[in-house]
């Protein structure tokens, strides 16, 4: 059987990757710098690859399924991983279609890594940000009101002093 289809694919799958950790690095690169307008830019670009990756997957499916049953693989749950099965019967193509799926789980972990560093990056700069509010908030003077109603400090006097002056 020609699988010649399915490699294409994985090519195709293996550039849209390649392009992701690309946009992560440039996130990476935007998050150190403070960059916020190139930032909006990179998630944007990021969200339109991420798009292009799931179309590119539900292709993938498909393309899997329908080799799997020119293949006479058994579809189903207990089937988990249906390309592996269909490299492991791929004959020819075996070699070619396991590296192209070796590089893509290596690109995957990539992501996974750069994901976790932006995480990082971020978590910093919000603990930046709170300990910041916080410092400030050490200046801020007390409240003039209670939740009551009332002022603070001046409970006693309930306008006393006001019939005494006139």
């Amino acid at each position: 059987m020609d699988l010649s289809a399915i490699e294409a694919h994985l090519t195709k799958e293996e550039s849209l990757y390649k392009e992701l950790v690309s946009v992560l690095q440039a996130e990476t690169e935007n998050l150190v710098s403070r960059d916020f307008r190139a930032l909006y830019e990179t998630v944007g670009r990021k969200e339109h690859v991420l798009k292009r990756i799931e179309l590119a997957s539900v292709e993938r499916g498909r393309l899997v399924t329908e080799a799997a049953r020119t293949l006479a693989l058994k579809p189903g749950p207990e089937n988990e991983s249906a390309l592996s099965a269909v490299i492991e019967r791929s004959g020819p193509s075996k070699a070619a279609l396991e590296s192209k799926r070796n590089i893509i789980i290596s690109l995957i972990e990539s992501i996974k890594e750069l994901n976790h560093l932006n995480g990082l990056v971020v978590k910093g700069s919000l603990d930046n940000i709170n300990k910041t509010l916080g410092f400030r908030g050490n200046f801020l003077q007390s409240g003039v009101y209670r939740q009551s109603g009332a002022f603070d400090g001046f409970g006693a006097v309930k306008g006393s002093h006001l019939s005494e002056g006139a």
